[in-house]
């Protein structure tokens, strides 16, 4: 894995999902400003959805964990370019379930301070899809469906 950025705090994301849809999770590892230590790792289980999806769960999660640990500058790298793209506005979101998940993203983007999103290549994020992996194993699916969580 590439070294973190040593200027800010690196969170890298990732999100998994074994059918697509199907059992579904995301990874978040971070990286504190000049360390090369893990600081933090969220790996957790999101329900039966598809990848894109897990995917844009894992950058909320991460933005989360910014709002709730007081980091105000982070890079936050994925590996999905297709989120990436539609992050940065290169593409736009025409999925109606996936505009859903922009808005919640850009409230918890607008609560938190500088992020920058940066595509890296799948074999730089290897931490993140291991926990993302691990999260869509861990548990038997209850539910048919993915239910999006509230805005707050």
């Amino acid at each position: 894995m590439a070294s973190p950025t040593r200027a800010q705090t690196c969170i890298f994301v990732d999100g998994s999902s074994r059918g697509n849809p199907g059992p579904a999770g995301i990874g978040v590892v971070v990286f504190d400003a000049g360390s090369e230590e893990v600081s933090a790792e969220i790996s957790t289980y999101i329900g039966i959805t598809t990848n894109n999806v897990a995917e844009y769960e894992a950058v909320i999660h991460a933005l989360k964990w910014m709002k709730d640990s007081s980091v105000r500058c982070a890079v936050i790298k994925l590996d999905s370019e297709l989120v990436y793209r539609q992050l940065t506005g290169k593409y736009r979101v025409k999925s109606p379930h996936i505009a859903l998940l922009m808005k919640r993203l850009s409230v918890l983007r607008s609560e938190v301070g500088e992020v920058k999103f940066m595509l890296i290549p799948r074999e730089e994020n290897k931490l993140a899809d291991r926990l993302a992996q691990k999260a869509s194993k861990r548990v038997k699916p209850k539910r048919a469906h993915f239910r999006q969580l509230p805005l707050r």
